[in-house]
């Protein structure tokens, strides 16, 4: 293909143009694009789960509770569809919590509650409404044929303690994980809080190069590019360890002396053809290994040991004491009791079991076993048995006594063949019931025993230090070096295969970074330009410096100032940096390929001057035609400045009540807010006069003064009047018609240049030219609204018609400009 000629295959989905490329290189081998191929199969985000949206997804209705600065459950209500929508807010009214729900949501994460300061783990719930937390959204999936409906909730006190689940329409609910989401979450981010707006260009060199290249979409390249990386390891180890082995075995064999088994195994491993493998393995599995043969029964040997002689003789003396404790006590009276006492227990007993026969079973002699006879021997046994007591201490003396002896004949479940007798006839010792045998039997088995253990330990104990422990460690050696070896042959066609494989990933990877690099650039290059407004500094293009997998790697902004070429983050504004930082953020979450159709933007007018924010609306103008943009301030430059340019804009505004109880309403526009308070007051029926005569008149001030503001943008934006010195000029009139000089003479300027200027420009002029266009109840109008800021104040008789009057002629003052 000529080089001037453009690829065809650079505009397929980038799983077809990687198969188009394998299909049509001639010199990769089969083996290395079948790795190429295996690699990307199991690449991270290779495939969209199942019942991923194929269409953007775009955000409806919001519902938080009980989060950050959030109480009981509040809504923003959002239109699902491109546009710009502002949600405006003083500090402390809860926007903010509404942008890090919305992040938090789809993430389960934001910079806020996740950071390192020990304190934001306790500031995620709301104090005043810590018993539910969670956040809802409706969302609009291009395809589907109604909302899903996005829900995290939270079960612990842990701000990881959430889990999020999905529900589409005709697919059930599945955890988010599970939504196919992930992969683009990261690479396509729509959430830019002021935190990571520092980030952006404050981060590490690290941190930046990856915040850009993530948007470049090559992770599926990338993630295949690592598993290739991590195969060449594998195989690379595996020969590594091999090479650094062998100097060690050689050694070992050497050491090992004139052993005939060591100079075989010298002469296998050296052979020129390769290692003799039959050789090796006889010589290894001809020697036992540690758990098996004679080392491990000189070992088993070694330990012995016998049972402990000073228990065996304790108890042997005891149940010796108690056989010569019985012995005396037989023939005595107490034996005799004993024996009488169990006569006549068997005679009780039978006359217990023949109650009709009174005759004596022995002797014959009638009428003696009668119930007489029995109560007597009742009384007789009770008398010998307590005299039979020591009788029946004795006998049981003896029965503990050969128990605790039984107990401690136990035999190990393992012991040496050589003790295999003394061991069994110790052990018969469990199985002996008469007293003296047992006595005399365990004594003597026991002695015999421990003195056998002692012999056979000892003993192994002088084998065990002559054995050769030597050949048995370069056997192991030996073995661990030949399985290494015979890894290395198998593995050399597939580490061939992998190294060719790596090397064509990695450029196709460098080939398609730098052409989405250039798009990322020209897209960059394009915001700056509106955002740089009256700034000296030219953007250069952006560039990556590293790869994915480098220790070092750093992204390159650079700069020229007047013509003068200089590191961007050392000559740049706070604002000049924000606004960089924008032009970094915005082309990553507006790429086509995205799932989200939204951008949801935390605070990002902080620090730019007036012509950035007009430029700031521009860009998300632009942006808001093809994506729903969500931005989230307390700067009212931004909504004054989408008016001034008569952009497009939707504004909503958040104020926050007592515990937390926030409120999101549609209007913010200033001129019907100062009308909207006034008309409430004038409905006020127990309102105080003073309050109707001086406060009511300097709302309808406010109202007009704020249409006059418009205008006065409006008209001399037009004129090509710098937006910094309109706003210096409204900035430094504090009087109406002053500000109605601004909006109503634009050809006058607002400084000391040659020519028509404000300050030349007269009340009378003013009240004239009001007149002409508006009609001259607007001069008086403007007289009366005037005379509120006086201590006498404004009397009314018809306070609503007076505000209505007001209404009217700000809506006439505006209509030439802007409406919302």
């Amino acid at each position: 293909m000529d080089a001037m000629e453009p690829d065809p295959t650079h505009a397929l989905p980038l799983p077809d143009l990687v198969e188009a490329r394998l299909a049509a290189d001639t010199k990769l081998s089969v083996a290395a694009k079948a790795l190429v191929r295996e690699a990307l199969g199991g690449s991270e985000g290779a495939e969209s789960p199942a019942g991923t949206a194929a269409g953007p997804v775009y955000l409806g209705k919001v519902t938080v509770t009980g989060f950050r600065g959030v109480g009981s459950q509040a809504r923003l209500n959002l239109r699902p569809k491109p546009g710009v929508t502002l949600v405006v807010g003083r500090n402390g009214s809860g926007k903010s919590s509404f942008a890090e729900a919305i992040e938090t949501l789809f993430t389960g994460t934001n910079a806020h509650c996740a950071g390192g300061h020990p304190s934001h783990a306790v500031r995620w719930r709301n104090l005043h409404h810590g018993e539910t937390t969670a956040v809802e959204a409706k969302l609009a999936v291009e395809g589907d044929p109604s909302p899903s409906t996005l829900t995290r909730t939270w079960t612990g006190d842990a701000f990881t303690d959430s889990r999020a689940v999905l529900k589409r329409p005709g697919q059930g609910v599945v955890p988010l994980e599970q939504s196919g989401w992930e992969q683009a979450m990261r690479a396509h981010r729509p959430f830019l809080s002021y935190a990571d707006l520092g980030n952006m260009i404050n981060g590490k060199p690290a941190e930046m190069y990856d915040n850009v290249a993530a948007i470049l979409g090559l992770d599926h390249l990338n993630a295949a590019a690592r598993r290739l990386a991590a195969v060449k390891k594998e195989l690379e180890d595996v020969q590594k360890a091999e090479k650094e082995k062998k100097p060690l075995l050689h050694a070992a064999l050497e050491n090992a002396g004139h052993d005939d088994r060591a100079l075989r195994a010298l002469m296998a491993m050296d052979e020129k053809g390769g290692p003799d493998y039959a050789v090796l393995d006889a010589l290894i599995s001809g020697v036992p290994t540690a758990d098996e043969g004679r080392l491990r029964e000189a070992r088993l040997e070694a330990d012995a040991q016998g049972p402990d002689l000073d228990r065996i003789g304790a108890a042997v003396d005891t149940l010796r004491r108690a056989m010569a404790d019985a012995e005396d006590l037989k023939g005595s009276a107490a034996a005799d009791a004993h024996s009488r006492a169990g006569l006549l227990q068997a005679a009780l007993r039978h006359s217990d079991r023949h109650a009709d026969e009174t005759a004596c079973p022995v002797c014959g002699t009638e009428q003696v076993l009668d119930r007489e006879w029995s109560r007597r021997a009742e009384a007789e046994v009770a008398a010998l048995l307590q005299e039979a007591e020591a009788v029946r201490k004795a006998e049981a003396g003896v029965r503990d006594g050969m128990r605790a002896l039984h107990d401690l004949v136990h035999v190990p479940r393992e012991f040496p063949a050589a003790l295999t007798g003394p061991w069994r006839e110790w052990g018969e010792c469990r199985r002996i019931t008469e007293p003296a045998e047992l006595a005399e039997r365990a004594l003597r088995a026991a002695v015999t025993l421990a003195d056998a253990c002692d012999v056979v330990a000892r003993a192994a104990g002088a084998e065990l230090a002559a054995l050769d422990e030597r050949w048995r460690e370069v056997v192991g050696l030996l073995a661990e070096w030949t399985t290494l070896h015979r890894e290395v042959v198998a593995a050399k066609p597939r580490k061939t295969a992998a190294n060719a494989a790596h090397t064509w990933i990695k450029n196709l990877t460098t080939e398609i970074r730098d052409l989405r690099l250039n798009a990322f650039a020209g897209h960059t290059q394009r915001i700056w330009e509106k955002l740089r407004q009256q700034s000296s500094v030219d953007l250069k293009p952006v560039g990556l410096h590293g790869t994915e997998r480098a220790t070092v790697r750093k992204l390159i902004l650079d700069v020229t100032v007047d013509d003068t070429k200089a590191p961007a983050l050392g000559v740049m504004s706070q604002g000049e940096l924000h606004s960089l930082a924008l032009s970094l953020f915005l082309p990553r979450a507006a790429t086509a390929d995205s799932p989200f159709g939204f951008v949801v933007i935390d605070d990002p007018v902080q620090s730019m001057d007036p012509a950035k924010v007009d430029g700031l609306a521009q860009v998300l103008d632009e942006l808001g035609r093809d994506r729903q943009v969500v931005v989230f301030t307390h700067d009212t430059r931004l909504p004054h400045a989408f008016r001034s340019q008569g952009l497009p804009v939707t504004v909503l505004k958040v104020e926050r009540g007592e515990r937390s109880r926030v409120k999101v309403t549609d209007d913010t526009d200033p001129v019907r807010e100062a009308v909207s308070d006034a008309m409430a007051l004038a409905k006020t029926g127990d309102c105080p006069e003073a309050a109707l005569r001086n406060v009511l008149p300097s709302l309808c001030r406010e109202a007009l003064a704020q249409a006059f503001v418009e205008v006065a943008w409006v008209s001399r934006r037009r004129a090509g009047e710098p937006a910094e010195e309109i706003q210096e000029a409204v900035d430094r009139t504090d009087r109406l018609l002053g500000l109605a000089a601004l909006a109503l003479f634009p050809e006058a300027a607002s400084d000391d240049a040659d020519g028509l200027t404000l300050a030349s420009v007269t009340d009378d002029e003013v009240r004239a030219r009001l007149g002409a266009l508006y009609g001259q109840e607007s001069v008086a109008l403007i007289r009366q609204c005037q005379r509120g800021a006086h201590p006498s104040g404004l009397p009314l008789t018809d306070r609503v018609g007076f505000v209505r009057r007001i209404e009217a002629l700000t809506e006439k003052i505006r209509k030439p400009g802007v409406t919302k």
